[in-house]
């Protein structure tokens, strides 16, 4: 049984059996444990829901230090979290922890790139009908900024819960949020997958470290109860391919 499988059979008697759970530092230390297959040249890539030719999560890997990704065009929003390396585009270079969302109607070529990334899709990108790199903005966030909560506006939405919308535009398909939370008490969140960038949370009952990745399985949402474990806080990334988020306690 490979590092892929061990991580979905640790959750078969929980209620994050309909999703898949990864240890980040592994995949990283052990990417040929993983099912990757060839994407582009000298880039692997890992489905993790849905499906290349729709939107789909999955995590890329540059095999080389300087990969490439030719011209393409995204018709709805595209995320990239960066795991460890840097991606260069023509926007500029985004390190280690850079989580950045490009627009749909975007388009931009990857250069001097390496490392692994978490992918988002809403659409696949369109590498048949590009045109010249259209002028857009994306959305950026260093998410190894000390105290993040702190640099953007976060809203109390419970006690010992903290929430902060990405602003993404509706038409793109996605939505994100990050979810600080220091309360014991259960959280509900719905979405497609959570990241949790630092501390220590209890999700549906197990305990995860910082840098583990739940992604459903399913291209639905799936919903998952959030509370600290005892004695840390935690710093969580959630995104969906609908364009509401539903959080609530329990």
């Amino acid at each position: 049984m490979n590092s892929f499988e061990s991580a979905i059979a640790l959750q078969k008697d929980s209620n994050l059996a309909s999703s898949t759970v990864i240890n980040l530092a592994d995949l990283t230390a052990n990417p040929e444990s993983y099912d990757f297959f060839t994407f582009r040249p000298n880039l692997e890539k890992l489905i993790l829901a849905g499906k290349a030719d729709t939107q789909h999560i999955s995590i890329l890997w540059y095999t080389v230090l300087n990969g490439q990704v030719e011209s393409h065009y995204h018709d709805k929003t595209e995320s990239v979290y960066v795991i460890k390396g840097t991606q260069t585009d023509n926007k500029g270079t985004y390190p280690t922890d850079s989580l950045y969302f490009n627009p749909p109607g975007s388009s931009h070529k990857i250069s001097n790139s390496s490392g692994f990334f978490i992918l988002a899709y809403a659409s696949p990108p369109d590498f048949a009908n590009t045109n010249d790199i259209a002028d857009y903005t994306p959305v950026y966030i260093n998410t190894a900024v000390p105290n993040l909560e702190e640099s953007y506006p976060f809203t109390e939405v419970q006690n010992g819960v903290l929430r902060y919308d990405i602003p993404l535009v509706p038409e793109g398909g996605m939505s994100a949020l990050f979810i600080k939370i220091t309360s014991p008490e259960s959280y509900q969140y719905t979405g497609n997958y959570l990241l949790v960038i630092t501390g220590s949370c209890t999700i549906d009952g197990i305990a995860h470290d910082e840098k583990l990745l739940i992604v459903s399985k399913s291209i639905e949402p799936q919903s998952y109860q959030i509370k600290t474990t005892e004695g840390h806080s935690c710093l969580c990334l959630g995104l969906s391919f609908t364009n509401t988020h539903i959080q609530q306690s329990v």
